[in-house]
C-alpha cells in the first residue's frame, strides 16, 4: 500500500523576544522539535538529502520534517503553536503565507502568558565556542565534604523551599542554617541529607534574598560547606507561575511523561530565572532522548549559569560523545 504523504506549509510569526542570556544575536529557527517517536528525517534548505532529526533539531525556512510509518514528531513554532505529525507525512517550515496550508494531527496553541522562548533550545554562537574548549577539560573537583544542592544560586518560587546536599563522608548529624542580610534566621539539626521547610518558622519573604550552609558533625570534629545564594520570586511573579505551570500540565494532560511538556516546563522556568527547575526539567528530557545531544547543551549551560562548572563539564563531554555518535 503506497504511504500517504501530505505536504504542510506552516505559517509562523516570531512573536518573543530573544532572552540575552541564551542568545545574543536574533533567534533564526522557526520551530524546535520537542518529541520523536521512530524515524523522523529532516532536510534542510540548503541539503538535497534527508538526515536522522533528534530532540531539539531547531527547523529553519525552507526545512523539511518527514516521518515513517513507525513514527510521530512534534514541533513546538515560535509562535507557541504546537504540532503533532502523524506517521508518513512530510512538513515543509515557511515563514510566507500560502493558500496550501491545512491543519494536520493535533495542534495546540498554548496561551499567550504561556508563551515559550524558542531561545531555550538553542545555544548562542558564543556558548558554542566556549562548549568545546570547557568539555575539553577534565572534571576537577575543589574537596567539597558537603556539597548543597538545592536551592543553589537561582531564584525559586516557593516561601517554604527544601534544602538537600550530598555528603562525601558519614556523620552523627548535620546543621542547616539560613541567614538573610540582617543575620541568621534559624539553625536545625537532621540526621539525613535533606530538610524541608521547618513548620514552626517564619516562612520566607517574596522577593527576599538568602544564603545557607551546612556543617556535618562528628564525635570530634566537623566540617561545613560553602555558602550558597537564592532568592525568591516576588509574589505577584511566584502566583503567576502557579498558575502557569497548572495551565501548561492541563495542556499536556493525557501525556504527563512526555518530554514535549518537561520541553514547555524547562523553557518556561528559563524564562522566568528558575534555574534549577529547569534543570530538573532538561535531566528527564534528556533520558526520555537518550540520543539527542542538546540537551546535554542546555544542561551545561545551566550548570554553568548556577556555577557548578563539573557538573557543566560532564554534561557538555556527553553532549560532544553523543554529537559524534550521532554523525558516524
Amino acid at each position: 500500500m503506497r504511504s500517504k504523504k501530505i505536504s504542510i506549509i506552516i505559517i509562523v510569526g516570531l512573536l518573543f523576544v530573544i532572552k540575552p542570556s541564551f542568545a545574543q544575536q536574533p533567534v533564526q529557527c522557526l520551530a524546535v522539535i520537542t518529541e520523536i517517536s521512530g524515524d523522523v528525517l529532516l532536510r534542510t534548505a540548503n541539503r538535497s538529502e534527508f538526515l536522522k532529526a533528534s530532540w531539539g533539531t531547531q527547523l529553519n525556512e525552507g526545512d523539511q520534517i518527514k516521518t515513517s510509518g513507525n513514527s510521530i514528531v512534534k514541533l513546538l513554532f515560535s509562535n507557541s503553536t504546537f504540532i503533532s505529525l502523524g506517521p508518513n507525512s512530510t512538513i515543509s517550515i515557511s515563514g510566507e503565507a500560502s493558500p496550501a496550508t491545512q491543519a494536520i494531527g493535533d495542534v495546540k496553541n498554548l496561551s499567550s502568558a504561556m508563551m515559550v522562548n524558542l531561545s531555550a533550545f538553542t545555544i548562542n554562537k558564543e556558548s558554542k565556542k566556549n562548549i568545546g574548549a570547557l568539555a575539553g577539560l577534565r572534571s576537577f573537583n575543589i574537596e567539597e565534604v558537603i556539597e548543597l544542592t538545592t536551592p543553589y544560586n537561582t531564584l525559586i518560587k516557593t516561601s517554604r523551599p527544601s534544602f538537600s546536599w550530598i555528603a562525601k563522608k558519614s556523620y552523627d548529624n548535620y546543621i542547616v542554617k539560613l541567614y538573610n542580610n540582617m543575620g541568621m534566621l534559624w539553625s536545625k539539626e537532621v540526621s539525613g541529607i535533606t530538610l524541608n521547610y521547618p513548620d514552626d518558622e517564619k516562612e520566607l519573604e517574596f522577593g527576599g534574598s538568602y544564603f545557607w550552609y551546612v556543617e556535618g558533625e562528628e564525635l570530634i570534629s566537623s566540617d561545613k560547606s560553602a555558602n550558597q545564594k537564592f532568592s525568591v520570586l516576588s509574589l505577584e511573579k511566584s502566583k503567576e507561575v502557579e498558575e502557569q505551570e497548572k495551565v501548561i500540565r492541563n495542556t499536556f494532560k493525557n501525556e504527563p511523561e512526555s518530554s514535549s511538556l518537561h520541553s514547555v516546563l524547562g523553557a518556561y522556568y528559563i524564562d522566568h530565572g528558575l534555574l534549577m527547575d529547569a534543570i530538573n526539567e532538561f535531566q528527564i528530557i534528556s533520558k526520555i532522548n537518550a540520543d539527542a545531544n542538546l540537551p546535554h547543551e542546555i544542561l551545561g549551560s545551566l550548570y554553568t549559569d548556577v556555577g557548578k562548572k563539573d557538573k557543566a563539564i560532564l554534561e557538555l563531554q556527553k553532549a560532544l560523545e553523543l554529537s559524534k555518535n550521532s554523525n558516524k
